[in-house]
């Protein structure tokens, strides 16, 4: 009787671990979509973009300031639309937020591959404001509702069992400097107080996790060459210096790196890093633990220059340095953004410095694109030649276009006078040797 009742658990048990993913699966997955997808980024939206990025950037704040911050829903839904456009190419997740009396609502909509229960997963956050501060009141997959206090448990204990004692102590504290939230007119405001301190702490702490020993001793390497190259070259060249006579010695070194430890994408990588870093003279010390940071040599300065304009090389090798770190997609958002913004107070939008901010993206791609293709680019960039092998052309590209004038003349971003240019842009890349 009692082998029965085993028997009977046992069988049960295994129902129960099969049962468990198709039942979710029937109640998660649903033919329509609940959220539409978001629009695309347009001149205005962009522009909105970097002003809000602007304006709530705490640099300016000293520590332990209070600072209040209100977003609208439609700001928070810009934001939430940019979020996921840099995630893919075809972008699969649908977010919207919505502000209801003292509640959050956040939306998303996950595109899966076609299947015969349906092709979307819609979810649902809800979070409720009590005693101003943010508090779960469920999670919504489909037809499936967790409510808040399981999840608030759940994240309690991983918190505590799986992070160690400094982080999580670090996170609370980081936590509790978000003073209030609150709801007022469809604008969701934010007090907090600005502790650098914290950050600092969490942000050293997670230099490990994020960027290995290995990575960090290769960034370390490759800043150090760039000091020995630039002592070397101000003994002949007292202003600047071509960014062809730097970057052909550097990837001759990332090959030669290369045929020993056998890891050209993460030679490429750090290589870039370093050398994005080191033209617009920062340092290394955020990317490294502080101990590996007493092997960085003191920094000599020079000066790069790309068809004799000194902001050429700055556009190419951070939109290439930001490629290889966080992706294409932000390193292009980025790049545009920076030109919206010039459009509006500054030298004007330049089809020259997107031309060299797309080219710094292609570098990226194909540096670390696979093993064969950093090889590959790591023998072409160390055989250039002249400027042009890696640079593109950028006569009769239009620059110091102001906002007005952008509008009458291209209207927005996809356009037809605006594509045209963006598509000469790609055909100039294509042609630079390097990138053959």
């Amino acid at each position: 009787m009692i082998k029965f009742i085993l028997r009977c658990l046992l069988v049960g048990c295994i129902l129960l671990i099969v049962a468990c993913p198709a039942v979710f699966l029937l109640a998660a997955i649903e033919k329509n979509p609940k959220v539409a997808p978001p629009p695309k980024l347009s001149f205005d939206s962009v522009k909105r973009v970097e002003e809000l990025v602007k304006n709530n950037k705490p640099d300016s704040m000293r520590t332990r300031e209070v600072r209040q911050v209100k977003m609208s829903e439609k700001d928070l839904n810009l934001i939430a639309g940019y979020g996921v456009s840099q995630l893919t190419d075809d972008i699969f997740i649908y977010p919207e937020i919505r502000l209801f009396d003292q509640l959050i609502h956040l939306y998303a909509t996950v595109k899966i591959p076609k299947t015969p229960l349906g092709r979307y997963v819609n979810t649902e956050l809800t979070l409720a404001i009590k005693e101003n501060k943010p508090d779960i009141n469920y999670i919504r997959i489909g037809k499936i509702k967790i409510p808040g206090t399981v999840i608030t448990f759940a994240a309690s204990f991983i918190c505590q069992n799986f992070l160690p004692p400094q982080d999580y102590k670090l996170f609370v504290e980081t936590m509790n400097d978000l003073q209030s939230v609150s709801i007022h007119e469809k604008q969701l405001v934010l007090v907090y107080e600005w502790n650098p301190d914290s950050l600092a702490q969490i942000h050293e702490s997670g230099k490990a996790l994020v960027i290995s020993a290995e990575h960090q001793d290769k960034l370390i390497f490759y800043t150090n060459a760039l000091t020995d190259l630039a002592v070397t070259l101000k003994k002949y060249h007292s202003g600047s210096i071509s960014l062809s006579r730097v970057i052909r010695p550097l990837f001759q070194l990332a090959g030669e790196q290369s045929t020993v430890f056998k890891d050209p994408v993460l030679e490429n990588r750090a290589l870039l890093q370093a050398l994005s870093l080191f033209c617009i003279n920062q340092g290394i010390d955020k990317l490294i633990s502080k101990e590996k940071f007493k092997q960085v040599k003191p920094r000599t300065n020079i000066r790069f220059t790309l068809n004799g304009r000194d902001d050429l090389p700055k556009h190419l090798l951070v939109s290439a340095g930001l490629a290889v770190s966080a992706g294409s997609k932000l390193s292009n958002f980025v790049g545009l953004s920076k030109e919206v913004a010039d459009s509006d107070m500054g030298s004007g939008f330049s089809f020259a410095d997107l031309a060299a901010d797309r080219a710094g993206v292609r570098l990226a791609e194909l540096a670390v694109g696979s093993d064969i293709l950093a090889s590959r680019l790591q023998q072409k960039m160390a055989a250039v030649k002249q400027e042009s092998d890696f640079m593109p052309r950028i006569d009769h590209l239009p620059e110091g276009i102001m906002a007005l004038e952008f509008k009458k003349l291209y209207k927005d971003l996809d356009s037809k006078a605006y594509v045209m240019i963006d598509d000469e842009i790609n055909r100039r890349i294509d042609e630079c040797s390097a990138y053959k």
